[in-house]
This record gives structure tokens, sequence and C-alpha cells, in this order.
């Protein structure tokens, strides 16, 4: 496998991701640190190959300008331009509050919407980020601009209800140039679509 760096998604510990554990550097938005943290160590990582799944697809969406030309390859999994454009704002002030009182069902929850069938071992410490990510989730906003994405693999799943086609579609409509394949599931691809789109 090429250098990886893997911008995941909200609560997307590297552990629900045995197939990349240990061969791919792993930022972790909100756990690790803030979104000016998760691009300045994407920018300096050093892989070949820089992935985003959901939040992390559209971090790079955001700053498409200031990371595609430092990677020979980039692959969008779910990414958004708002996350509420498919994801209620209401069912996120809900998660939000439910947050206060119940962090680890609310990350149990959302993780098997996503198609997660071995959850990751929740930590008290990560409630507090976690309800920040969600707040930043509410806000932030991808603008589109059009942008060489000759390099740039765009993955989603036929079934995912968590980011829609609609939404996928404005949020890639910038990146000139890149490929989009579909396959069959929701929110998360398999180890194997996601192997084959990193390797190929």
């Amino acid at each position: 496998m090429n250098e990886v760096c893997f911008l995941s998604g909200w609560a997307g510990t590297a552990e629900l991701f045995p197939g990349l554990a240990g061969r791919a550097r792993f930022i972790i938005p909100f756990l690790d640190g803030d979104e000016a943290f998760c691009l300045k160590a994407a920018r300096d990582c050093g892989a070949t190959v820089l992935a985003g799944w959901s939040t992390g697809g559209h971090m790079i969406l955001k700053h498409a300008a200031l990371l595609l030309p430092h990677f020979a390859k980039v692959v969008l999994i779910a990414p958004f331009a708002r996350f509420t454009d498919s994801f209620p704002a209401r069912l996120v002030r809900s998660m939000i509050a439910r947050m206060e009182r119940d962090p680890e069902g609310t990350s149990r929850d959302f993780w098997r919407a996503c198609g997660f069938t071995d959850p990751a071992a929740f930590r008290p410490e990560w409630a507090l980020p976690l309800t920040e990510g969600l707040r930043y989730l509410l806000a932030s906003e991808a603008k589109t601009v059009s942008v060489a994405a000759r390099h740039v693999t765009v993955l989603h799943g036929d079934a995912d209800r968590i980011v829609r086609t609609p939404a996928v579609d404005a949020a890639v409509a910038g990146l000139a140039g890149a490929r989009r394949i579909s396959y069959a599931g929701g929110h998360l691809p398999t180890e194997a679509v996601l192997a084959q789109s990193i390797e190929e």
C-alpha cells in the first residue's frame, strides 16, 4: 500500500478501520485537534495518498486548493459541503443535547448508523471534543471552488442515509476531472472497497 494519510470522520477512531489501522497515519477530527490542527497534520504528513471520510472529506474539500497539490492521489469518501444538506440540523442539535447526558450511547448509535458492526471502546474524555465537533458540523461550509482534480477519486455508497447523493454531487461539483465511484452500501465502505480505491 502507498503511504496513506487518513483524515477520518466524527468519532472515526482507527480501531473502526482495522484494514487501515497500522498502515495509515490517522488524523481524527476533534479528538486529535481542531480543523486547523487537522489541516496542518494532513499537509505535513509526508504521505503520497490523502484519504478523507465524511467530516475528513469535508475538511479536504473546504481546503482543496491548499491540500490537493501536496498528494499524488486523493480519495474522498462520502464528502459534503454542508453536513446539514442531508443530515437535518435538528438531529445534530439533538445529538449535542444527548451528548451531555449519554455521550457513549450517542456515539455508539452513530457508529451503528454508519454501518460499523464492531464499534470501538468509548473513552469519557471524548465527550467534550466530540460535542464541539457536532457544533462545527452545524456551522462549517465548504464553498464550491474549481480546482484541478484528475488525481481525486470520490467514493459514495448508494444506500448512504447520512450523506445522500445530492449532497455529494453538490460538494464535488468543482473538482474538475475527479472520478466518481458508487459502491453498494451505506456511509461506510467495506474494507475491500476502501483498500482498492486507495491502492489502485
